[in-house]
């Protein structure tokens, strides 16, 4: 059991021998138990075991049972960790990196994790839709990716996850090749099959240095390169998609500045974040991102956000999020249009001035806002949004701009195990209902 996420078994972390057949029984505390649903479960497969399809094994590699938090997946008492469970972790692990901050250990361990109800939603969302994609991309059952496929004479899947292992096998010695040239950051080789074919992804964290520049400092940068690969996944064909992010970060005596420019397959984005500490959790965040379209024609864009949190660490307070319009014809945006590639002009900004433009917009969820058509000249949507604490549990309550027509709303109240309900009204609704 992987309690710090790192897929290395550390001294603290449970672990068991698997017997001929593959079964293991793991002895677990209060405290592991609770972290079960939080952390992979990791089968190292060494050089010298054996694998019932194909006997002693050459290629080392490692097999994982992902976390299923938050989701509505019930695996019963015995979790089998199978090429196919595999698939789901290789998916999702790059979702379990702090890709931005200062961290020697980017890895989100159990008890970073456990309570950060939205760190757990996103993750829970991105999982479901993992599962979606391996049931299109793969042709198998929901039903036959957690099941023992082997025991029921399942052929098709057990070929499938023949291939599997193959791709897993590569992409384990790849990784350890890559290390070699990046030994100061986490890599990452895979084969997953996609909706256009079968892909080799290439994945480098690097975390933040330590040079400096007029009190800047380099952020954590993060390298991913995809390429097709032919379906026996012997041979490497085009690149069909990359990301790089690399970033800077300054203090400003109890506050803190970050910068970061991403380029992407078809856009080049660039963010901007103020940190303004308001006394133990409380912090004032503002941010601001330009995206840059490059394979379309669609027009650029710009978001910004006044976030006001009463409890940055448990996520209360409130957001305001804002998508500013573009006009054409004179080609600006309708505000802050001069506000352009913070990285790259880090030295130049005003970020004083900046942060009061930006608390300009001071549009909050408890605000009676019925003239959304002066709204809608200046922002192609706003979605304000509160969190708060009601009877120690986290509720969140959210209204989105609908255009000329006025607000959508709804609210998400969490459970304790990090669960939630959701109900949502429209704005030509009278009553609100789930969805």
């Amino acid at each position: 059991m992987d309690l710090n996420g790192n897929t290395v078994l550390d001294n603290n972390e449970p672990s068991a021998i698997t017997g001929e057949n593959g079964e293991y029984s793991l002895d677990l505390d209060t405290a592991q138990y609770d972290c079960q649903a939080y952390v992979p479960l990791v089968v190292d497969v060494p050089v010298g075991s054996t694998d019932s399809d194909t006997g002693e094994v050459t290629e080392a590699y490692q097999l994982v049972f992902p976390p299923l938090m938050g989701s509505a997946i019930d695996t019963g008492d015995i979790t089998d960790i199978t090429p196919l469970t595999t698939v789901i972790w290789e998916s999702i692990k790059s979702e379990f990196l702090l890709k931005d901050e200062d961290l020697d250990n980017p890895n989100l361990a159990c008890d970073v994790i456990r309570d950060n109800h939205e760190k757990i939603d996103e993750i829970a969302r991105h999982i479901e839709q993992t599962l979606n994609d391996i049931v299109t991309h793969y042709n198998i059952s929901q039903d036959a990716i957690f099941a023992d496929y082997i025991a029921n004479g399942d052929s098709t899947t057990h070929e499938l996850a023949v291939l599997i292992v193959k791709g897993l096998k590569k992409g384990f010695a790849e990784s350890a090749e890559l290390k070699q040239n990046h030994p100061n950051s986490y890599v990452d080789v895979k084969y997953l099959k996609t909706s256009d074919g079968w892909v080799r992804k290439e994945y480098i964290y690097t975390a933040s240095g330590n040079d400096n520049s007029n009190g800047w400092s380099s952020h954590a940068k993060v390298e991913s390169t995809t390429h097709s690969v032919s379906n026996d996944l012997e041979t490497i064909g085009a690149q069909v998609d990359f990301y790089n992010r690399k970033g800077s970060a300054k203090n400003i005596g109890d506050d803190k500045i970050e910068l970061a420019t991403s380029e992407e397959t078809c856009s080049t984005n660039e963010y901007l974040n103020y940190y303004e500490s308001k006394g133990g959790s409380a912090i004032h965040e503002r941010e601001m991102a330009n995206v840059t379209s490059t394979c379309t024609s669609q027009d650029n864009r710009k978001y910004v956000f006044n976030m006001d949190w009463s409890d940055h660490d448990k996520r209360l307070g409130t957001v305001g999020q804002y998508s500013i319009r573009f006009d054409a014809e004179t080609e600006q945006f309708m505000i802050f249009s001069d506000i352009e590639r913070f990285h790259q002009n880090k030295n130049q900004l005003d970020f004083a001035a900046i942060s009061a433009e930006i608390d300009g917009l001071s549009y909050h969820y408890d605000d009676e806002i019925s003239d959304t058509a002066a709204l809608y000249e200046i922002f192609s949507f706003v979605i304000l949004t509160k969190m708060v604490e009601e009877n120690g549990l986290r509720v969140e309550y959210k209204k989105a701009m609908a255009g000329l027509d006025g607000w959508n709303l709804e609210t998400k109240s969490f459970n304790a195990d990090g669960t939630y309900l959701k109900e949502c009204k429209a704005w030509d609704a009278d009553a609100w209902t789930g969805c």
